[in-house]
């Protein structure tokens, strides 16, 4: 299984600048435009740098609390979503459309979590999804209480939320073959001549034909290693390029019975996929 680490940082002016047209911008009326970069290329951050998070002021609290109190309760809608397939400059988008239930529970320890149950009528197939958002110590985290689910905040207010999410995945190189070493070549131990007595009719011989025997080296007879079969704890994951970092951009409106939510992916800085959920 893949382990995944997710990224902490805070928004430069920069980032913040170049996430304005999330805010500006209905949802709805965003086209997806397969890879293109993301708000962190376009401001120039590296997205592969470890950042700290900050915590959220009393006013951006205030306006968390509310917002979340408007979407204590369930829904029902739909889904599109579009997922971008084949190269950069041969890009094709394939949809798919869904009807979804969700519930929307709080507590009173300030968390919220979101259970969806999706319908494919294309596949006649039913699936459940989650995530959940916690305030704790004053920052607001993703399906962790720790400092790991960091996430950063591009605005929030009464009726609006949008937050970033990194996590980054290692690429699993497929195990090769494992490295046979070669035999060691046999040789000859010739066998003490031993005297045969003639036979009546068959010529008499001299010596017998050797026999050729292995010889056996230490250590030859220990037995080969196997892999355990038990899962081995993978080592933490840094920020590296030798995977793919993972931007989620999560973008949630409520305007009186109506709540989207349209989550984009972004893969190493390019856009991947986005869905958006239509519900009341």
């Amino acid at each position: 299984m893949i382990k995944l680490c997710y990224g902490r940082g805070t928004l430069s002016p920069c980032l913040m600048a170049a996430f304005a047209w999330l805010v500006i911008t209905p949802a709805s009326a965003q086209a997806v435009v397969c890879y293109e970069p993301s708000p962190s290329v376009i401001a120039g951050d590296s997205i592969f740098e470890d950042k700290t998070a900050a915590p959220l002021s009393a006013t951006q609290q205030r306006s968390l609390q509310a917002f979340l109190r408007k979407i204590d309760r369930r829904w029902q809608g739909d889904a599109r979503r579009v997922t971008c397939v084949g190269s950069e400059h041969n890009a094709r988008q394939v949809e798919r459309r869904t009807s979804l239930a969700m519930d929307v529970d709080g507590d009173y320890r300030r968390a919220m979590t979101f259970r969806s149950e999706v319908y494919n009528p294309e596949r006649k197939s039913r699936y459940s999804e989650k995530f959940s958002l916690y305030q704790v110590d004053g920052f607001l985290r993703m399906d962790s209480r720790g400092p790991d689910g960091d996430i950063e905040i591009m605005h929030i207010g009464t009726t609006e939320l949008i937050y970033l999410q990194r996590y980054f995945v290692r690429k699993v190189e497929p195990a090769g073959p494992e490295e046979e070493k070669p035999e060691p070549p046999a040789t000859i131990q010739p066998l003490p001549i031993q005297p045969v007595q003639p036979v009546t009719s068959i010529r008499p011989v001299d010596e017998v034909t050797t026999q050729p025997v292995q010889s056996i080296r230490p250590g030859d007879g220990r037995k080969r290693m196997s892999r355990p079969t038990k899962d081995i704890p993978e080592e933490e994951i840094g920020y590296s390029p030798g995977g793919i970092l993972n931007e989620v951009v999560r973008h949630l409106v409520i305007n009186g019975q109506r709540l989207q939510i349209e989550t984009t992916v972004y893969a190493n800085g390019l856009l991947a996929s986005s869905e958006t959920w239509q519900l009341k």
